[in-house]
């Protein structure tokens, strides 16, 4: 009877605490997830490039940690996305995978702003800083991979790099008499 109470017992405790990891588990970035796939193949013997397609091959085919929109840029941008991920065996953060992405890929400077959006999304307005103050994207171009990566333009600003900011403002503004711009919203009889 003791037996079966302690193992009872243990075994709602593990059931309670499972939900506790899965949700940190989801509020870890994505790419910090891929690298640790990567870490362990490269640690368990696989050299690097070997590691690097494996990893980028299984996170497409099984569809894992990123979201429907990210995995369909990620296919699309495949030699770009499995170039990010081998990066990430020594970059383990939004700020030091741009920056090395941009220095090893100067070429496709958009793709990679976006990838690294797309692993790191909670340093968005980093990144799109980075890429802002590194003159290798215009402001637009920064804005444009945001979108790409599933990132709502109107939350990051590029002002601490020292680029303008964004200028993206919501639908409306700019007309009616609300102060917000010139103009009323009377149609005009032209």
């Amino acid at each position: 009877m003791r037996n079966s109470a302690f193992l009872s017992f243990l075994v709602s405790i593990v059931l309670l605490l499972s939900p506790v990891a899965q949700a940190q588990e989801a509020s870890v970035a994505p790419g910090t997830q891929v690298r640790g796939l990567l870490i362990n193949e490269v640690e368990a013997g696989a050299d690097l490039i070997t590691a690097s397609s494996k990893i980028s091959e299984a996170v497409l085919t099984e569809g894992l940690y990123f979201d429907a929109e990210g995995l369909a840029y990620l296919q699309q941008n495949r030699q770009s996305y499995e170039s990010m991920v081998t990066l990430l065996n020594e970059n383990a953060s939004g700020f030091e995978i741009t920056i090395a992405g941009l220095d090893s890929m100067p070429e496709i400077p958009t793709q990679v702003v976006t990838i690294a959006m797309i692993f790191f999304p909670e340093s968005a307005d980093e990144i799109y800083g980075i890429a802002s103050q590194m003159g290798m994207l215009s402001e637009d171009d920064a804005l444009l991979a945001a979108i790409n990566a599933g990132i709502d333009p109107s939350t990051l600003t590029a002002t601490a790099a020292g680029a303008d900011g964004n200028n993206v403002s919501p639908l409306g503004v700019g007309t009616g008499a609300a102060g917000a711009g010139g103009g009323d919203t009377t149609v005009s009889a032209n």
